[in-house]
């Protein structure tokens, strides 16, 4: 009984009914994205599916293979080859956009297959009327062996000229590797061995489940890649790929919350403006794109960085045992000795009851201090601290120095 499930006649429907499982699991994945995001990817996608299912379901419905002698069989056959070229589009438009050449491709491997397919029934009828003689193994195979070098070279080609354009190259080579092990037992058991190799019915029924386990993998991988990139794309700003604003008020409320006594630097480039109207906004988004830069790099392992609003970046100082006041000069200096431009840096340290909010004003405030001060200089915020009510410094104070304000 277990020898007829997996190398009898029954193995082609038990592994039909396990593919289609995972053929519902897909389409299921697929169609949800086709009618949230209506893109022609998935519309490819799902269809192809949809017409493997109908491949196996025949296939479950005749109790038959794809690679068996009659008619029937070589209609799910073309059904097979229908369905390669259909997933293998599908799978191209996951990764890049719909072309011309792609959809004329795509057509024109369809044409061919129906015109190969009814090629086969014209010559059955044609060359072999005599009904006893068409279903000899000769004639089988001479009708038959037309749309299995037609599969051959469709995945040769798939090999070859797809792998380079999808993202997963791998792991779509290995299921196209599968696949031609699946058409390869189906061959030799067909034409070679008259069905009778065991080990090859085997390879035949159960290498499709490999391979839909592979193209399963392939498509949630894919599904998973776009859900974090549209995840990363609403939390982060297009131009520096900073933090945006909205996100980094959100993790600063969650330090706070947490009892982390986080600092909160604020840098505003200097003359920006003028550096728009003088040397145009490509210059000055590629000075801006320097400094967010150089944010990255310095809060990577000790905080986050965020674009505030135009030319204002924020930094959150999550470690406690480091000066904020030290982190926003290493930071000014940064960026005077490499982005072209300076920046007016204030900062501020977490104190009990101040919100997140709060924190950042104090922070902007300082910040302030340092623009009307003489620019290109870091200003630490005191309590009563406000841009308008400066004291009076005791001589001018270098670039880099602090300003304490009491």
């Amino acid at each position: 009984m277990a020898s007829e499930l997996f190398f009898g006649s029954s193995g082609g429907i038990v592994s039909a009914l396990m593919i289609l499982l995972m053929l519902f699991l897909m389409t299921a994945m697929s169609l949800r994205l086709m009618l949230s995001r209506k893109k022609k990817a998935y519309f490819s996608l799902t269809f192809s599916l949809l017409l493997i299912a109908v491949q196996y379901a025949a296939v479950v419905a005749i109790g038959a293979r794809p690679d068996a002698g009659d008619g029937g069989a070589y209609l799910v056959n073309g059904l097979q080859t229908l369905s390669f070229i259909a997933l293998n589009v599908g799978l191209y438009q996951l990764y890049n956009p719909t072309k011309r050449k792609v959809t004329f491709l795509a057509y024109l491997g369809t044409i061919l297959t129906l015109l190969i397919l009814g090629a086969r029934y014209y010559a059955a009828s044609e060359l072999f009327p005599d009904p006893a003689a068409a279903a000899s193994v000769q004639a089988n195979a001479f009708l038959n062996v037309w749309m299995d070098i037609y599969l051959y070279a469709l995945i040769f080609f798939c090999f070859y000229f797809v792998t380079p354009s999808v993202g997963q190259t791998a792991k779509y080579q290995t299921a196209l590797v599968v696949y031609f092990l699946t058409h390869s037992a189906a061959v030799l058991n067909s034409y070679i061995y008259d069905e009778g190799a065991t080990g090859l019915r085997f390879a035949e029924h159960f290498l499709p489940v490999v391979f839909f386990f592979i193209v399963f993998l392939f498509i949630f991988e894919r599904v998973l890649e776009l859900m974090q990139a549209v995840y990363h794309s609403s939390i982060t700003d297009g131009l520096t790929g900073l933090y945006n604003r909205r996100f980094f008020m959100r993790r600063l409320q969650q330090y706070l919350q947490g009892g982390v006594a986080v600092g909160v630097i604020f840098t505003d480039i200097d003359n920006f403006k003028k550096l728009n109207d003088t040397k145009g906004h490509q210059q000055g988004d590629e000075a801006l794109r320097k400094v967010a830069s150089i944010v990255l790099e310095i809060a990577e392992d000790i905080g986050l960085g965020g674009r505030y609003g135009g030319e204002e970046i924020v930094m959150i100082v999550a470690d406690p045992k480091l000066d904020p006041g030290k982190v926003a000069e290493r930071l000014r200096a940064r960026v005077e000795a490499e982005a072209g431009v300076t920046v007016s840096v204030g900062w501020a340290k977490y104190r009990k009851g101040v919100t997140a909010e709060q924190l950042t004003k104090q922070a902007d405030e300082a910040m302030y201090v340092s623009k009307k001060t003489g620019k290109n200089r870091v200003t630490a915020y005191k309590p009563g601290m406000t841009a308008a009510g400066l004291p009076p410094l005791s001589g001018p104070p270098r670039a880099s120095q602090s300003l304490p304000i009491e």
